[in-house]
């Protein structure tokens, strides 16, 4: 009869087999980070060029204007903490000027935001802050209520927009609100997102 003897893990072994296990995931953590952070701001862009789209085409099918308003949003209801650009919504306008709203908020995935310095969001500069009228007042939005900012542009019934064809460059960037806000410069991953002022084209840029 042959003999079976079975080895079993000493201590030393099982502590060698533990420390590469947690060496590997320490290595691979931060690649799973980054990951993550990039599928995040895809999101965003995409959440953002599906809304763009859609109001052009909305423009475009109902022969009317179509407003597109960026808010500005406390980071947590009720908070005191800095806003930030974080949803985007269509509105239609009618001839009386009164706004209905094409659809729900659409939020961007956590935490990307639209950063607000003019110099690399120009759609979100001062003279763009939306204006509230009598025919068009400000609403309650979800959680949030009446405590948020506006910036707007308008897509024409022609698809076109009510932004400057002057020689302006009209965008948006989106990156990861870790990163801070009003950024002087570009950080090393955003999404870039421009619009052509004669005929409402959208074109998306990222490094």
């Amino acid at each position: 009869m042959k003999n079976h003897s079975s080895r079993a893990f000493t201590l030393l072994e099982l502590l060698v087999v533990i420390s590469v296990g947690i060496l590997l995931a320490g290595l691979s953590l931060p690649a799973f980070n980054a990951i993550s952070r990039g599928t995040q701001l895809s999101q965003s862009a995409q959440t953002l060029l599906n809304e763009l789209s859609f109001a052009r085409q909305s423009a475009l099918s109902k022969n009317r204007i179509i407003e597109v308003r960026f808010y500005k949003l406390p980071k947590t209801p009720g908070s005191s903490t800095a806003s930030q650009y974080r949803a985007v919504q269509s509105f239609e306008i009618d001839d009386s000027g009164t706004a209905t709203a094409l659809g729900k908020i659409q939020w961007l995935t956590s935490p990307v935001i639209i950063d607000h310095n003019s110099a690399i969001s120009t759609l979100l500069d001062s003279s763009r802050a939306k204006t509230w009228t009598t025919a068009d007042p400000q609403i309650s939005l979800p959680q949030i209520g009446t405590s948020y900012e506006a910036t707007a542009f308008r897509f024409q019934p022609n698809g076109s927009t009510d932004l400057s064809q002057l020689g302006q460059q009209w965008f948006v960037t989106l990156h990861n609100g870790n990163e801070g806000d009003n950024l002087t410069k570009l950080p090393t991953n955003y999404y870039t997102i421009q619009i052509n002022p004669l005929n409402g084209s959208v074109q998306s840029y990222r490094p």
